[in-house]
């Protein structure tokens, strides 16, 4: 098997590992959630991060195409810069999204009398 071929197998296969880490990460939040807890929120966080990325590549494969067509490849290079920077920040944004559903009243609050 030469490599360009592994590399091809692996460019088909992981879009759809990702995707289905990021089902699994949400179904297991749903699963979890009326527990509330620790592993529900990552769980969450876990699910919306693959997701995010998965859909954020798609995205933004699309969008660099038409900025490059359309503008040329120093506006492309400044976008992809600009997406880099949002793809890296994305986790964090999420943890604290979820840490503040949780803290402002998410499943633990239900489950949990004040």
């Amino acid at each position: 098997m030469l490599i360009t071929d592994l590399s091809k197998d692996i460019a088909l296969i992981l879009p759809a590992l990702i995707l289905v880490e990021g089902v699994i990460g949400l179904v297991a939040w749903f699963a979890l959630g009326s527990r509330g807890g620790r592993a529900a929120r990552f769980a969450a966080w876990l699910g919306l991060v693959t997701l995010t990325l998965w859909c954020g590549s798609a995205a933004a494969f699309v969008l660099l195409n038409i900025i490059y067509f359309a503008f040329g490849a120093g506006a492309t290079i400044t976008a992809a810069a600009i997406v880099t920077i949002a793809m890296i920040a994305m986790p964090f944004g999420w943890a604290l999204l979820v840490r503040h559903h949780t803290a402002q009243g998410g499943a633990d609050a239900v489950t949990q009398p004040r």
